[in-house]
């Protein structure tokens, strides 16, 4: 059979939902340091529900974010939090699983490319990297320019683990930048990449990217995200004005995933709004068909 790496599904959004009165620009990163045990909880369904790679709960925990927030003290503290809450859950739930390092948008999603050089950039990463050093994989998410994707890929390319980059494309199958996802491909290849995925669009749009994406790299991958509209967070508005669609149900997730899978893919999750019941059902339908693995497996083939 077939191998498929399985990711978690939308960490993030999943914590904030659950959370009791918290609200923050810093989003679940938020809720980890007020109420650690909604994390844990999170990470141990999605590992339930049959995710094989587990992301840390560290992706609004950049420098940058945190000094904006006043936090750039904490940063340290915060990373450390976020393994001890999913080596909890992972003792809780009793799995083998990967546990991926998480680097994102620096400044915050669904931007532009940013003023920065790739220097400026690709040494805040190694930051983070650092900072995530036990981790068993990076993931590289939400990419919208090829700039902050490159420095973040040299900079996990240095520690020496397997990693994935994941591009958001907007809805005409282009980066926020402009870029082409040709373009995007070509500038990123060279670092080595176990993967290469599309993250947090609408679950159509990788749909019809993904034939193409599989022509252009040999491994690659998708987990969309289930929003409305991210215009109000593009703008810079907290993640509360952001609405779910009610017709993305397990079932309808499934059969997109299917189709990405057939079209090439080789690693598949969720991204916003992909809760453990989507997980679930997506590694109940997959198990007939796919051997699912974790993600630094896919590295030894």
């Amino acid at each position: 059979m077939k191998p498929v790496a399985l990711l978690d599904g939308g960490l993030g959004q999943e914590i904030y939902r659950r959370a009791m009165n918290v609200t923050s620009l810093l989003w679940s990163v938020a809720v980890m340091r007020e109420q650690p045990e909604v994390v844990t909880d999170v990470h141990a369904d999605f590992i339930r529900a049959g995710a094989r790679t587990l992301t840390l709960n560290t992706y609004a925990a950049t420098p940058t974010r945190l000094a904006r927030e006043g936090l750039g003290d904490e940063i340290g503290a915060i990373h450390q939090r976020a393994f001890e809450v999913l080596e909890r859950a992972i003792a809780l739930a009793g799995a083998e699983v990967d546990i991926a390092g998480c680097l994102p948008p620096l400044v915050g999603s669904y931007r532009e490319q940013p003023a920065r050089t790739f220097e400026d950039l690709k040494s805040e990463f190694d930051v983070l990297v650092k900072l995530q050093g036990g981790a068993d994989v990076f993931l590289i998410e939400t990419m919208t320019n090829s700039l902050e994707a490159s420095a973040a890929c040299a900079a996990a390319s240095e520690s020496g683990k397997p990693f994935g980059v994941a591009f958001r494309l907007e809805a005409d199958g282009k980066l926020r930048s402009g870029e082409t996802l040709a373009e995007a491909v070509e500038a990123v290849k060279a670092s080595g990449p176990t993967a290469i995925m599309l993250n947090c669009c609408d679950p159509e749009v990788i749909s019809l990217a993904m034939p193409e994406l599989a022509g252009l790299f040999p491994c690659t991958g998708g987990y969309a995200n289930a929003f409305k509209t991210v215009e109000p967070m593009a703008g810079g508005a907290l993640v509360d004005e952001l609405e779910a669609r009610p017709d993305v149900s397990p079932g309808l997730y499934a059969l997109q995933v299917k189709q990405w899978l057939e079209d090439g893919a080789a690693v598949v999750g969720g991204c916003c709004e992909i809760t453990p019941e989507h997980i679930s059902h997506l590694a109940d339908v997959l198990t007939d068909e796919y051997r699912l693995i974790k993600f630094s497996e896919l590295a030894r083939r």
